[in-house]
């Protein structure tokens, strides 16, 4: 591992306060972490307070006077980060995301082995019960870098990807319009255009969240996050007719329509409300086409 790669953790945080404490000590027990920002997403849990107490040189706080979501968060976080930071590499995480300590120099590892000819390096993420979660999209070529404990991968998750100050120079940031959901899969399908992208199999972290989302779908989550799928399903039609094709978004667009017919019948409850969400965010997706953002260092 080369000892003279830094890392710029960037943590979007909102009203987890004792997970996100929790977060940023893991990191700090990170060697390569050389700064963390972190965005308030105008949390009202004394988060704000807890992170005015913190070393300034160290970290760099932004609060948000809204919640932008994780999207708009994660969009400000890595201009902060580029801008303000001299790091070789950007740790992108959730507050609900705490990295071993050997999690970052693990990447950094890989990313040397590579030449930092990657898009995207992301960690093997577990679960409370340390079952695996937010499990990446694997490439065709998947077992191609196997023995070096890397797969091949073409989209990935916020829970902890790294990737290269290059990268943001050249794809730019999170787009912030995305809000919620999908805005990883964006950036992260738009990082691969021209390199691989690896899951690094020594880079382990765990995911605090309240459930494994492996088996969670709009047909049975919370009512209160119904509101939610809104932007899954619009920005997944974004996404695929920028990245893929007509084709592929036309293809997409019609297994969503046929997909809000089985929500209808097989929700568990709030059947109409489900159905009419998955209308309205696949809808959406055919005309909603956010630019990109790129950064120049102050």
């Amino acid at each position: 591992m080369d000892k003279n790669k830094e890392i710029c953790a960037v943590v979007v945080t909102y009203n987890r306060k004792a997970l996100l404490q929790e977060c940023l000590s893991a990191l700090r027990n990170n060697k390569n972490v050389s700064n963390i920002v972190v965005v308030n997403n105008n949390s009202t849990d004394g988060t704000k307070e807890y992170l005015d107490t913190l070393d300034p040189e160290f970290y760099i706080i932004q609060h948000s006077t809204e919640n932008l979501g994780g999207a708009g968060g994660f969009s400000m976080g890595m201009e902060l980060a580029y801008k303000k930071s001299n790091a070789d590499y950007f740790w992108i995480m959730d507050d609900d995301t705490i990295p071993n300590v050997d999690a970052g120099g693990a990447l950094i590892k890989k990313a040397t082995m590579l030449n930092d000819q990657f898009g995207f390096l992301c960690s093997n993420v577990r679960w409370k019960d340390s079952s695996a979660c937010n499990i990446p999209m694997p490439a065709k070529d998947w077992p191609e870098l196997i023995q070096d404990g890397l797969v091949s991968v073409t989209q990935g998750t916020f829970v902890s990807i790294l990737v290269s100050r290059k990268s943001v120079e050249e794809y730019g940031v999170p787009t912030k319009e995305l809000f919620i959901w999908g805005d990883d899969t964006e950036y992260t399908v738009r990082l691969t255009q021209k390199n691989s992208s690896y899951f690094v199999q020594d880079s382990i972290v765990e995911h605090k969240t309240e459930n494994n989302l492996v088996d969670i779908s709009i047909k049975n989550d919370s009512i209160n996050r119904i509101g939610r799928y809104f932007y899954l399903y619009r920005n997944l039609i974004f996404i695929s007719k920028t990245y893929k094709s007509k084709k592929s978004a036309v293809k997409l667009f019609v297994h969503f329509l046929v997909y809000s017919i089985s929500v209808l019948f097989t929700s568990k409850n709030k059947k109409w409300k489900r159905f009419f969400m998955v209308l309205k965010g696949t809808f959406s997706g055919v005309t909603f086409n956010p630019e990109i953002k790129y950064v120049k260092k102050i």
